[in-house]
C-alpha cells in the first residue's frame, strides 16, 4: 500500500508532533535516503543492463562466428561436389567415345 504524502503535509503533521527544527531535520534527511537510494537502485539497474548487454552481445557474435563456419564449410562441400560431378560427367562422355 503506497501513502502519497507531500513535504509539506509531512513537515506539517511532524511539525506538530516534534517540533520544526526536528521536522526540517526529519525531511531532509528523508529526501536525502530517497535521492540516495534512488542512485543506488539507478546504478545497480545500468550494471545489470551492461552484464546483460555483454552477455548477448557475446551470444551474438558467437552465433554469428558459428553461422560463417557453417557457410564456408557449405560453400567447400558445393565446390567438391560440383567438382566431383564435372569430372564424373568427363569421364562418362570419354567413356561413351571411346565405346564409338
Amino acid at each position: 500500500m503506497t501513502i502519497n504524502i507531500s513535504d509539506i503535509q509531512l513537515f506539517t503533521l511532524l511539525k506538530a508532533k516534534i517540533g520544526e527544527e526536528e521536522a526540517t531535520a526529519v525531511i531532509d534527511y528523508v529526501k536525502q535516503e530517497t535521492v540516495a537510494t534512488s542512485t543506488r537502485a539507478s546504478d545497480y539497474l545500468s550494471k545489470d543492463i551492461s552484464i546483460l548487454k555483454d552477455h548477448i552481445d557475446e551470444k551474438f557474435k558467437t552465433q554469428e562466428q558459428a553461422t560463417a563456419y557453417k557457410i564456408e564449410t557449405s560453400k567447400n562441400d558445393l565446390i567438391k561436389w560440383t567438382f566431383g560431378f564435372f569430372i564424373t560427367l568427363a569421364i562418362m562422355i570419354i567413356g561413351i567415345y571411346i565405346k564409338k
